[in-house]
Order: C-alpha cells, then sequence, then structure tokens
C-alpha cells in the first residue's frame, strides 16, 4: 500500500487524492490554509453565500462529468440559469460564444467549495490543515515533508505538489534531494507567470438591472479595467429574494497596478467601472467585499516533460501550471492524472542522492 502525501488542498489535489484513495493508497494532504478547495472558493457573510473566486464550473469532460455527477453527491448541485455575454474596451455589451453557452454552468447551494468538500470526503483522506511545507528530504526510504523549523511533518513513498508554480518552485528550492534534479525542475516552475485578480463583491438590497438574459460579462478584448461581473443571485439559496451580489473581477493589468492598495480606497474607482457596464447601478453597493488573489491564472502550460522529471523518484506535480487556464475542470484532470502515473510508477526507478538543501550553492 503506497503511503502519498499531497501538498496543497486546491482541486488538483483533492481530485488526485481521490483517485488514489480509490485504488488503496493511503494519502495525507497537508495544506497551509483552514479550508481545502483553492481559487474555487466561498464565502459566507450573515445570509449570503458567495463565490468569489472561480464563478462556476462545466462538466464537459467526460471523466470530470461522471465525477460530478455519478461520483460526488449531487444533492445540492446547482445549474446557473443565463448566458455569459462580452463586452470590449468601451463597455459595448454583445453576445458570447453560442458553443460555450450550450454548455451548462455549475455550482452547488452551499458555494462552489462545496466541490472540494465532497472530493476529500469520498477520497477518506487525512487531511491536515493548517500545515505549511517549507522543504523536502529525500532519502532511499521516500520523502520526509518539512516544516518551518525543518522538523520533519511526515514521512511517505511519494509526494505530489499541487500549489501554483511559484510556491511549488519555493518548497523545492528549500529540499534536500538530487541537486540536477531539482534545479530542473524549478527552472521549468519558474518559467510560469501567473495573472494577478482583484475580486470585489457588490451588494445591494434591490435588484440591479442587466443587460439581456445574462449571468455574466466578460470582457474580449483584455483592454477594459473590469474582466467579469456576473450575478450570485442566479444561484438558489446565496442572495436573498429581490437583492443582487456582484461579483467584479479586476483585469490583470489593473490589478497589478493597485494589488497592494487597501481595497476601501479603490471602492470609487470599483463601482465607476462597474457603470460602464452597468449603467443601471445608481447607488453605492450596501455592503461589500473583497479578495486579492496573486496566482489567479497561469499565462502558459509547463513543459508536462520538465513535470515529470522528478517521476522516477516518487515527486509528482499538478495543478493549474501543467493546465496553462485556471479553469476547475482542467485542474481536477491534471489530479487524476497525475494520480494515475503514481499508480502505475513501477518501484524499480533511480532515486537521487540527498546532496543540497537550502541555501546551498548548486553547481552551475
Amino acid at each position: 500500500m503506497k503511503e502519498v502525501a499531497i501538498v496543497g488542498a486546491g482541486l488538483s489535489g483533492l481530485a488526485a487524492a481521490w483517485k488514489l484513495s480509490k485504488s488503496g493508497a493511503r494519502v495525507v494532504l497537508y495544506e497551509k490554509s483552514r479550508g481545502v478547495s483553492g481559487r474555487a472558493a466561498t464565502r459566507r457573510r450573515e445570509e449570503y453565500l458567495y463565490d468569489h473566486g472561480a464563478n462556476f464550473f462545466r462538466t464537459e469532460d467526460p471523466e470530470v462529468a461522471k465525477l460530478v455527477h455519478d461520483t460526488l453527491s449531487s444533492t445540492d448541485l446547482l445549474e446557473i440559469p443565463g448566458e455569459v455575454w462580452t463586452f470590449d474596451r468601451g463597455g459595448v455589451v454583445g453576445p458570447g460564444d453560442v458553443v460555450q453557452n450550450a454548455v451548462p454552468k455549475y455550482s452547488y447551494r452551499d458555494g462552489i467549495k462545496t466541490l472540494g468538500k465532497l472530493l476529500l470526503l469520498e477520497a477518506g483522506a487525512t487531511l491536515r490543515a493548517g500545515i505549511c511545507i517549507s522543504g523536502l528530504r529525500h532519502g532511499d526510504a521516500g520523502w520526509d515533508l518539512l516544516g518551518a523549523g525543518g522538523e520533519t511533518l511526515g514521512s511517505h513513498d511519494e509526494v505530489i505538489l499541487s500549489p501554483p508554480a511559484p510556491q511549488a518552485a519555493e518548497i523545492l528550492m528549500c529540499s534536500e534531494m538530487d541537486s540536477p534534479l531539482r534545479m530542473g525542475i524549478v527552472e521549468g516552475l519558474r518559467s510560469i507567470t501567473y495573472r494577478p485578480q482583484f475580486s470585489f463583491i457588490l451588494g445591494f438590497k434591490e435588484r440591479i438591472e442587466r443587460p439581456g438574459a445574462v449571468h455574466a460579462l466578460v470582457n474580449s478584448d483584455g483592454d477594459h479595467s473590469v474582466s467579469w461581473i456576473s450575478f450570485e443571485e442566479d444561484k438558489p439559496g446565496h442572495v436573498l429574494a429581490g437583492e443582487s451580489v456582484l461579483v467584479a473581477q479586476m483585469s490583470p493589468a489593473w490589478t497589478r497596478s493597485h494589488f497592494e492598495e487597501p481595497p476601501e480606497a479603490l471602492l470609487p474607482e470599483i463601482m465607476r467601472q462597474v457603470r460602464t457596464l452597468l449603467p443601471g447601478v445608481e447607488t453605492q453597493p450596501d455592503w461589500w467585499d473583497s479578495q486579492r488573489w496573486r496566482y489567479a491564472h497561469p499565462e502558459a502550460a509547463m513543459d508536462p516533460g520538465v513535470a515529470r522529471l522528478g517521476e522516477s523518484s516518487g515527486l509528482h506535480l499538478c495543478g493549474d501550471a501543467l493546465a496553462g487556464r485556471g479553469r476547475v475542470t482542467l485542474a481536477i484532470k491534471t489530479g487524476l492524472e497525475c494520480a494515475r502515473r503514481v499508480i502505475t510508477r513501477g518501484k524499480d526507478g533511480e532515486d537521487g542522492a540527498a546532496v543540497s538543501g537550502c541555501g546551498q550553492t548548486d553547481p552551475a
């Protein structure tokens, strides 16, 4: 029975945990935050629920569809009505992609975060939340996971890194393992850059008028300060009757310019930009919230050959860096594919010696 550690309890790591557990492996998830699901995040504020990262997911992939609709509980699964329309740099709104709009959109009555909770429940894996992994140590017996003080938090046969590429690279840089292998993977991880995203949630005690039968508006040319606006009241159980909650996600360029600024100082500008798309927003929000996402969307996919460099030693990668796009379904797919490789990996791979750690100089 393999003992597998997964660093990160986002959807890719959770999907890997589910598939590995079903194969008979013992799986432990290490997550630095107190919850699961990563950017598939839901927040509660009094009577309101809102998905403030990924807004919904689709199940056009057959493997993901079977997992979501047949394996996991679908009791609270919601199909979201309305289409996704587009707008350009001038705020001109038009119909969206006909093909994409024909594909159902989903969340849950208790928010999109439920997807991660269901994966964890079905996997039966152990979750160690609030645990920050600072590095790894590779030896003949497998992999040790190291805490902030260098203490061993757990020993496992194989380890999967699922955090965003920059965070995974940081962990490897502070790891004791074969140095050329480590630097080869780190170089690949560091080649992936991410688009940040500043999200604002705007609550109104009245219904906001829309330009048509839409659930969301998405910027089509990348030249507007807003990249996305959606209506949480389309999800039953999220918003009180007769009210609106808008999720406004700002563009990468705008976010980079304002990432470190206090959100309360940015609110007037947010409202000005929202009104260029929704003129019916005549008042200030009755309440609001915000979230900064430093690693919202990868800008390219990691070379799959580089991603598999460590597999003969039992080191694996999954997550959106391998997909090249920040999509729920794609993240899940990378986790399932990673788990398949762990399950089928032979026991006779060459292991590198533990020769270098954090702060040591690597050979040229």
